[in-house]
């Protein structure tokens, strides 16, 4: 089955996801884990994680230190802030920086990709300085950009795998440094072997292979490089999955879910008819007989406690 760009499509720049103000809102589907939106497993999260903290809504005295990497617009920061005294966003986009601050206006935002900003809270002498460091959805691209760059030419991998293998594993160990005694990192992943993943994969390699023949290599690195600090006695980690779906409401959208946000309207995707009718095949497969349309995906939940490989397995005491 072919498929046409509707105008839309067709008239939006590379990368208008995070670039261009409301796309992002626009595109954006509901994913759904277990029966719980991701949202819901965050709060869900932080209630069992902080019993004592207040409710949502009331402000947290005297509040956790904490940062998000990657905040995007603040969607999922939402669940974060009312346990939070107080609050850094770190995202590379102005226009998302906007729209977070909007939401949070007494937050201190850093205009920086994850590493540039992990450095700089480093350099600032900020190690051992956050109770929560926060990662939604965004951890992959950081970690990926250790390997190979994007621009709207393509992906061009970096030679020297060696030194993007040590880059990658400083990243994950700054962000452990972040962390202050019985702190916690916790990032949520796209599950790269779920049939949503796999197709974004098989397209993305029609531009370029990945470097380690599949799109898991960033949740491996991650996972390696936690379970060497829970080795050398820094905390513990605790890594859960969940199956799901991401609910388009339309068929179009379902599309533009793929075209937008998957592709970032890379030319070379959006306009390579095999890659676009395997997408439409795709979303035609999980149409619902209500118009709806139920995209099989899945998350990895990650948490990694601080000074915790012991403590973590006491009974909690009584706040």
């Amino acid at each position: 089955m072919s498929s046409e760009p509707t105008p839309r499509q067709a008239g939006t720049a590379f990368r208008a996801v995070y670039e261009e103000p409301g796309v992002y809102d626009e595109i954006l589907l509901p994913h759904y884990f277990a029966g719980r939106e991701d949202t819901d497993l965050i709060a869900q999260w932080l209630a069992d994680t902080y019993p004592s903290s207040p409710a949502a809504g009331t402000p947290a005295q005297p509040g956790l230190r904490v940062l998000e990497l990657g905040c995007g617009t603040g969607r999922v920061t939402t669940c974060i802030a009312p346990y939070a005294g107080t609050l850094t966003g770190a995202d590379y986009s102005p226009v998302m920086l906007r729209a977070f601050t909007d939401r949070f206006p007494a937050a201190r935002t850093l205009c920086a990709d994850t590493r540039e900003a992990v450095n700089q809270l480093l350099g600032e002498g900020r190690a051992d300085g956050f109770n929560l460091v926060s990662a939604f959805w965004s951890l992959s691209y950081p970690l990926g950009a250790c390997f190979e760059t994007l621009d709207a030419d393509g992906i061009r991998p970096v030679a020297d795998r060696q030194a993007s293998r040590h880059a990658a594993g400083a990243l994950v160990a700054g962000m452990v440094d972040l962390l202050a005694p019985s702190g916690h990192l916790l990032a949520l992943l796209f599950d790269s072997d779920s049939p949503e993943q796999r197709l974004v994969t098989w397209a993305w390699e029609q531009v370029a292979p990945t470097p380690f023949g599949d799109r898991s290599y960033t949740r491996t690195i991650l996972h390696e490089e936690l379970l060497a600090a829970e080795r050398a006695g820094r905390g513990a980690l605790t890594w859960t999955r969940l199956p799901g779906v991401a609910l388009a409401p339309t068929r179009a959208a379902a599309l533009r879910w793929f075209t937008a946000a998957h592709f970032k309207d890379l030319p070379q995707l959006i306009t390579n008819q095999e890659v676009m009718d395997a997408v439409t095949d795709f979303v035609d497969t999980w149409a619902c007989p209500d118009g709806t349309v139920a995209l099989p995906a899945g998350v990895h939940l990650i948490d990694f406690h601080r000074d915790a490989v012991g403590a973590a397995h006491l009974p909690r005491r009584p706040a």
